[in-house]
């Protein structure tokens, strides 16, 4: 990893608090709960967050997010809110008072560093700020508050990167071979699965054109029923009625411009290779009185010869970096977790469930983290172009 960021870390955090207990389940909890004075919301190492100060930040975020929020929904999330911000409150502490222990401080130099950083990732937004300060004022919780939570942040990256990215030494070299070499052997299959595919779907073609014209439609019926890897096959290969940007691209883009009867010669999509039927099309109707505009749509049978994708090859440089990240991620979470652990931390009954669990528990492992292969385009899972989004 080159850098382990705050943003990412606090998320993570918030996802081990939060995955850790069950304040209905946990009686030792509840009692802790108690143990914080009237109107405090949270205690962490002796620091206290009271509720009319969450709720004074909470009614500024809502005041901020204008009517973005409908009404039904703002008592909802006034509590996803005020959860977020007990989270932030926690990890904070928590990870500072470790900084601090750890002896971590910030130059100057450090801090612009990271403010040309920031600026140059906001460098390709609409009304980019051009100073952090400029980026501060636009905080719903105020400029000094910005500035604070953005020195913590730093502060709190310097620390988690060299407790963690700086000691990494493992070599990921074999590993990322490994995975490249997978890569490739996979697209070798899939290769030559799809020139099997190719020559199956020329002959269901030859097949339907060997007959008459009346006969073709019931003739690529059967087929469909026969062959196709599609589960339409069970209707003939029959897809209905469907407006453009309901299927992949190379498919509507033939079944738009076929007539009605016509079957097209093999089509690849990223499911693999089509033969289409247009049976039927529907005209674009304006807005008229209380009834509304509609697009042009077209009915389809189809006859898929499904094979795999061919994925794109990283580099292994990339697939190293990858894999570095994904093992520092799980550093990252057990580091955290255990300064969270050690914390003296003491809740409301609202956020018990906030709290870590008991020492003589064992926390939960951390979620399996995704191969590095998801880095390259997935394999494909469904079965037929209608249960795609357009592209």
């Amino acid at each position: 990893m080159d850098k382990i960021h705050l943003i990412g870390a606090s998320m993570l955090a918030a996802s081990l608090i939060a995955g850790c207990s069950d304040a209905t389940a946990n009686t030792d909890k509840a009692a802790d709960a108690g143990k914080v004075p009237e109107g405090v919301a949270l205690v962490v190492n002796g620091k206290e967050l009271r509720f009319d100060a969450i709720n004074a930040d909470v009614d500024k975020v809502i005041a901020a997010q204008g009517e973005n929020i409908p009404e039904a929904q703002l008592e909802y999330a006034r509590k996803q809110i005020s959860m977020q911000m007990a989270q932030s409150f926690i990890i904070e502490n928590v990870l500072l008072k470790t900084a601090a222990d750890l002896g971590y401080t910030l130059s100057d130099d450090e801090l612009k560093a990271r403010e040309a950083e920031v600026l140059a990732s906001f460098a390709d937004m609409p009304d980019a700020p051009k100073t952090l300060e400029e980026a501060f004022k636009t905080s719903p919780l105020g400029e000094e508050r910005a500035k604070e939570q953005f020195r913590t942040g730093v502060l709190i990256d310097k620390m988690l990167k060299a407790e963690i990215a700086d000691k990494n030494k493992k070599d990921y070299a074999a590993d990322a071979k490994k995975i490249v070499d997978e890569i490739t052997q996979a697209n070798e299959k899939a290769a030559a699965s799809g020139a099997e595919a190719l020559e199956k779907i020329k002959g269901l073609k030859a097949a339907i054109d060997a007959v008459s014209e009346a006969e073709k439609a019931a003739k690529f019926e059967e087929l469909a029923k026969a062959n196709s890897d599609c589960p339409s096959k069970e209707k003939g290969g029959d897809l209905g009625e469907f407006a453009r940007g309901m299927m992949v691209k190379e498919f509507e883009d033939v079944a738009f411009a076929q007539e009605v009867g016509q079957i097209s010669d093999p089509v690849k999509t990223r499911f693999g290779w089509h033969l289409i039927l247009t049976t039927g099309k529907t005209a674009a109707t304006e807005a008229k009185d209380d009834k509304p505009a509609a697009p042009e749509k077209v009915s389809a049978r189809h006859i898929l010869i499904k094979t795999d994708e061919v994925q794109e090859v990283p580099e292994l440089d990339r697939v190293e970096k990858v894999l570095k990240m994904r093992d520092e991620r799980g550093m990252v979470a057990d580091f955290i977790r255990k300064q969270i652990s050690a914390a003296k931390i003491a809740a409301a009954e609202e956020f018990s469930n906030l709290l870590p669990p008991p020492e003589e528990e064992e926390a939960p492992a951390p979620a399996p983290t995704p191969a590095p292969a998801a880095e390259t385009p997935a394999e494909e899972k469904a079965a037929e172009p209608v249960a795609t989004p357009a592209e």
